[in-house]
């Protein structure tokens, strides 16, 4: 959601991809380019693995130890777009010195920034506490097996879950949420090595 009308600088035209059978990170040229494709700009009409979407084999399940987590009921190999972090996008000046706590942005623990700016030069973040898809809920893990990645074609950026290792039906699908994290650790790797 865009309540705002948040806009982004046009990167151009990438042209059409010119994949067979499917986009795959390393022969597709748009998802080379980190561009997502759309049905403009992919052969495939974006029925691919470099397009936004959330896949329907993607299921909610309560891990126990860390809340909602989110699983696969299908194998996914490296380099498939399991879905889209998506929300409320809004954006704000630079912090500056001597700035209010009270203007600093709260973290809700759904809340993304994007690496690109908006065409007014401000930081956007997107928002996924009260709408997203089912990628909002992924767990952090120290050794994950997707990762967030950042996308753009023309004026669109969406920030894509990419998978990095291949996994098998039933695995939990996981990212890195960064160094600056508001919790305490509890990943399968972490709470293995705490119990020791």
């Amino acid at each position: 959601m865009n309540p705002s009308g948040i806009t982004f600088k046009d990167v151009g035209d990438f042209g059409v991809c010119s994949c067979i059978g499917d986009c795959f990170l390393d022969t597709c040229s748009n998802a080379y380019s980190a561009v997502f494709c759309t049905p403009d700009t992919c052969i495939l009409g974006a029925a691919c693995s470099n397009a936004p979407r959330s896949l329907e084999t993607l299921t909610l399940y309560d891990t126990g130890r860390v809340g909602l987590g989110v699983f696969t009921t299908t194998d996914l190999d490296v380099g498939d777009v399991v879905g889209e972090n998506a929300g409320v996008l809004s954006e704000y000046d630079a912090l500056v010195d001597g700035q209010p706590a009270g203007a600093l942005k709260y973290n809700s623990g759904y809340t993304m920034f994007y690496n690109t700016k908006s065409a007014n030069k401000k930081y956007v973040y997107v928002e996924a506490k009260a709408c997203g898809f089912t990628t909002r809920f992924l767990s952090h893990s120290c050794k994950p097996n997707a990762a967030f990645v950042e996308v753009r074609n023309r004026t669109s950026v969406k920030v894509l879950v990419r998978m990095i290792d291949d996994v098998k039906a039933g695995a939990q699908i996981t990212v890195n949420y960064g160094k600056e994290r508001w919790f305490k650790c509890v990943c399968d790797v972490c709470w293995t090595v705490e119990a020791k």
